[in-house]
């Protein structure tokens, strides 16, 4: 619980900390190195199922007190980085409104702005499809395909190797100025590639449309972050950041109570296609969002450079 509540500052701070790193012309750039490291460290999990062996063979050599330890030790070097870094001193704004009023206010803030509006409850709405896909992909593995014990990990592995090269692809063509239609293309493509997920019996045609399907769900994920970031005032970036986490983070676990309900009603397959067409129908409200979004962030960044 401890370890919750530490995430819930932790997380919110990093993301809206990284504007302080790098400038709004690079945030793109940054974000997807960011969700590329995250993908990797995802993805070599199920990828090494020999990972677990090496872990037992450890904790049977030192113990298992050992080995927290060791991962305790490993936070220092973060630290240091911390440390290190040599930022340009900033104006604190320091607010005098009670914490509830303070999330009253975000809240207003936040849904009073269309496009910000619309970049919550579009990510929500994927993080929470993307549960569908999480709870019910056991399921598909052994039910569906007729898969083995590894089946359910190299499904796993295709979606984050799709996550990891669409951050690869951002890195290499990030325009800020773009990022509405990244946004809305990302989450359409997420969404037809799980309807095919849903459709196949064929273990490798599975494979290929979880890793589009990650690569889909990569582009929404980087575009959301660069958008808000790019949107939100110096004052009210930690505030909506810590909306945009709770919204994106929360949605994934409702997703998986969403799934198991509607699964055990109309199927697995129609579940998952079901959310997906939600997404599609949701890509195609945004995509009439596109110049709005494009012009905001130009408006933006000519006020910086004023």
């Amino acid at each position: 619980m401890l370890q919750g509540i530490i995430n819930a500052f932790d997380i919110p701070t990093r993301q809206a900390f990284l504007l302080e790193t790098v400038s709004k012309e690079n945030l793109g750039n940054a974000i997807a190195l960011y969700s590329s490291l995250v993908s990797i460290s995802v993805m070599l999990g199920p990828a090494m199922p020999t990972a677990a062996s090496y872990a037992g063979l450890l904790i049977a050599a030192v113990g298992s007190e050992l080995c927290f330890l060791l991962d305790s030790i490993s936070y220092i070097a973060v630290i240091i980085a911390l440390l290190a870094m040599h930022l340009a001193p900033k104006k604190v704004v320091i607010f005098t409104r009670k914490p509830l009023e303070e999330l009253k206010t975000s809240f207003k803030y936040a849904f009073g702005f269309l496009p910000i509006r619309s970049v919550l409850i579009g990510s929500a709405l994927v993080c929470c499809v993307w549960g569908f896909y999480l709870a019910l992909g056991p399921i598909f593995a052994k039910e569906i395909l007729q898969g083995g014990p590894n089946t359910f990990s190299f499904l796993m592995t295709a979606s984050s190797l799709g996550t990891l090269a669409g951050g690869i692809y951002l890195t290499k063509h990030s325009n800020v100025l773009e990022s509405g239609k990244v946004l809305a293309l990302g989450i359409c493509f997420m969404g037809v590639s799980l309807i095919v997920f849903a459709l196949s019996r064929v273990f490798w045609l599975s494979l290929l449309s979880l890793l589009a399907a990650g690569f889909g769900f990569i582009l929404q994920i980087i575009a959301g972050r660069t958008l808000l970031q790019l949107l939100v005032s110096d004052e009210n970036r930690g505030q909506i950041t810590g909306l945009y986490v709770m919204a994106s983070t929360g949605a994934v676990p409702i997703g998986n109570l969403i799934a198991g309900a509607l699964a055990s009603k109309i199927g697995s397959s129609n579940t998952v296609i079901f959310g997906a067409s939600i997404c599609i129908a949701g890509s195609i409200f945004l995509m009439r969002q596109i110049s709005t979004f494009r012009d905001l962030v130009r408006l933006n960044l000519r006020t910086e450079a004023a």
